[in-house]
């Protein structure tokens, strides 16, 4: 690429990137200030706007307060019907409603308003509030359960000495509201909405959305309830958002929502955006057009210079050549330094082409010599080569005698180890044995004492089978004597009719126990003959592990005097083994020197071969200059 033309690309790049920042910076701050006047403009219309129903809301609790106070005043149910039910009253209010502390009661007859008999108003939301608050407050908006309209109540106290005789309010239309709220579109960039201080919308241009949060305006988010704006992407489209707080209505936390589209209210910035590119775009393409005017006169020297370096190109290494030196300026001095370079490159030539006879004498020598060296050091290296094979041999024999007995030793300390296994498992056979012997005795003990206590049962059995008889026979005596009563003994001779038999039974039972008695018994006896066998048969086995462990014992020691001359023979292996290594990489080493020293030499000959043939290239070239 020429200079011009990189002069011209370098100069449109500063230029576009000087006026973009330029016109960025302006463009920002055009938005800045556009965003600042929206901003101050909302505030000021929200801020109209929630003076206006501000003020609309608190006329309706002055209002509620000026009832109270009035029944408050003169009170009687006659003044609380008739104040409550004025014509006043009735237009400011879609309905004015109340409620008895006593009783929970309608507190006035009202055309309009038909409660059920069970009505109980003590059980209303807005009594609670209503009689909880010093004055009168608003309720939460809620849905009108016949039209779904939302509506709000102004409700208050009303006392009599001080004390709470009931609740009164009035519902309140929204739609005074809606009508202030809907008038605010921002000459048609976007539209205000009302919502209370939990998030769900009070009044919204589309009355589908009264009653819902807030979040569904918004695809589900839910920006903080700031008065900045606040800009927000909605569905593809970047809005605005600002939320105006209403401070000076009283027990009401509500906000004026205001949206904005983006491109709508932004549209200037974006017009002048686009003016400023294309103005950008033209003043870039004017500068670069008189630019190039201004480089195509001021390197018309260069151009010059450019042709007589050509001419000395051609000259086919004219080095008699001189370039014309003309003006004063930088051109002109590349001029006569380049020709002062020629008249040195042709001395020096000169000087080149004399001393390349010897060059080519003294490398022939040098690449003959370097020959020889290399043919000496290949057959040095065919002797290494079979010393590094022998040892290489030698090395892997050792390590094979080294391996086998480092296999010895751990097959010795594997057998060693299982050896001490199995003196712990003898070990333990024999304790468990032991212990078994000690329970066996325990046992025969238990069973002895089981033998006794069972002869002690069957003489308490026949303590029980003589009582029985006894009873048998004191009872045959009482029916005798009853049958000697007659009539008057009857009751008598019946119980001892049931003693009689219930002695009966003891003795069969008794006779029952005193056969299972007799089972046991036979069963102690041979429990004993077998539980003295078995404390024998444990002896005996006891005695066995006891000689088992004294053999596994005398085992152990052999192997640990084979473990032992297995790793003397191993360190011997070992140490034969590195003396052959270090042998073998002493040899290695003197074989890779060799190999370095042969490719070295190879080289020195061929580098002097080659230094031969470009010094008969230099003569070539050399000849071309003309001097």
């Amino acid at each position: 690429m020429k200079i011009r033309y990189k002069v011209s690309l370098v100069a449109a790049c500063v230029l576009s990137i000087t006026i973009g920042i330029l016109t960025l910076l302006q463009i920002n701050q055009v938005r800045a200030l556009l965003r600042t006047h929206i901003e101050s403009s909302i505030s000021q219309t929200s801020s109209a706007t929630a003076a206006q129903i501000e003020n609309w809301l608190n006329a309706k609790l002055l209002l509620i307060d000026l009832a109270v106070q009035a029944v408050e005043g003169q009170y009687s149910p006659q003044a609380i019907q008739r104040i409550l039910s004025s014509a006043l009253l009735s237009e400011e209010f879609k309905m004015v409603f109340g409620a008895w502390d006593a009783t929970g009661k309608p507190m006035i007859s009202n055309p309009s308003w038909n409660p059920k008999p069970d009505y109980d108003g003590r059980t209303r939301p807005w009594y609670d509030i209503g009689k909880s608050a010093g004055r009168a407050v608003f309720t939460a908006p809620y849905a009108d359960s016949t039209t779904g309209e939302i509506l709000i109540s102004a409700v208050s106290k009303i006392s009599d000495g001080g004390q709470v005789v009931g609740v009164c309010g009035g519902q309140i239309h929204l739609k005074t509201i809606s009508e202030i709220i809907n008038t605010l579109n921002f000459n048609g960039a976007g539209y205000a909405f009302l919502l209370s201080g939990d998030g769900n919308i009070v009044s919204h241009p589309n009355a589908q959305m009264n009653g819902q949060p807030y979040s569904k305006i918004f695809a589900g988010t839910k920006p903080p309830l700031l008065r900045q704006l606040q800009e927000i992407d909605h569905e593809g489209d970047a809005i605005l958002v600002s939320f105006i707080p209403l401070t000076n209505l009283k027990g009401m936390d509500w906000y004026i929502g205001v949206v904005l589209d983006e491109s709508i209210v932004m549209s200037a910035v974006s017009t002048l955006s686009w003016r400023a590119a294309i103005g950008t775009a033209l003043g870039v393409l004017v500068s670069l057009l008189v630019l190039g005017l201004l480089l195509q006169a001021l390197l018309r020297p260069l151009d010059r210079l450019k042709a007589s370096l050509t001419n000395i190109n051609e000259g086919k290494g004219d080095l008699t050549h001189q370039l014309p030196v003309t003006g004063s300026d930088e051109i002109a001095f590349v001029c006569v330094e380049f020709n002062s370079f020629l008249s040195n490159l042709k001395k020096l030539v000169c000087d080149v082409i004399g001393s390349t006879q010897q060059i080519r004498e003294t490398t022939g020598n040098a690449s003959e010599d370097a020959r020889k060296t290399a043919d000496r050091v290949q057959a040095q290296l065919q002797e290494l080569e079979l010393l590094a094979t022998a040892m290489q041999e030698m090395a892997s024999t050792a390590e094979e005698v080294a391996g086998s007995a480092q296999s010895a030793a751990q097959a010795a300390k594997t057998a060693d180890e299982q050896t001490i296994e199995g003196v712990a498992l003898v070990s333990r056979s024999t304790e468990a044995i032991l212990h078994l012997v000690k329970e066996m005795n325990v046992t025969g003990v238990a069973i002895n004492e089981l033998s006794t206590i069972s002869k002690n049962i069957e003489s308490i059995l026949s303590v029980i089978t003589s009582i029985a008889d006894q009873t048998n026979l004191l009872a045959l005596n009482a029916a005798i004597e009853a049958a000697r009563a007659g009539e008057s003994g009857r009751g008598f001779a019946v119980v001892a009719d049931e003693v009689r038999s219930l002695a009966s039974r003891t003795q069969h039972s008794t006779q029952e126990v005193r056969q299972m008695i007799d089972q046991l018994q036979v069963g102690v006896t041979h429990a004993q003959s077998r539980m003295q066998q078995s404390r024998d048969i444990a002896g005996k086995t006891a005695e066995d592990a006891v000689a088992a462990r004294q053999v596994f014992e005398r085992i152990r020691e052999a192997i640990y005097r084979i473990n032992e001359m297995s790793l003397q023979i191993a360190a011997a292996v070992e140490q034969q083994c590195a003396t052959t290594e270090e042998i073998n990489q002493n040899t290695n080493a003197i074989r890779n020197i060799s190999f370095e020293v042969s490719d070295s030499a190879e080289q020195q000959a061929s580098r002097c071969l080659a230094m031969v043939t470009h010094v008969g290239q230099q003569d070539t070239l050399l000849s071309r200059f003309r001097t």
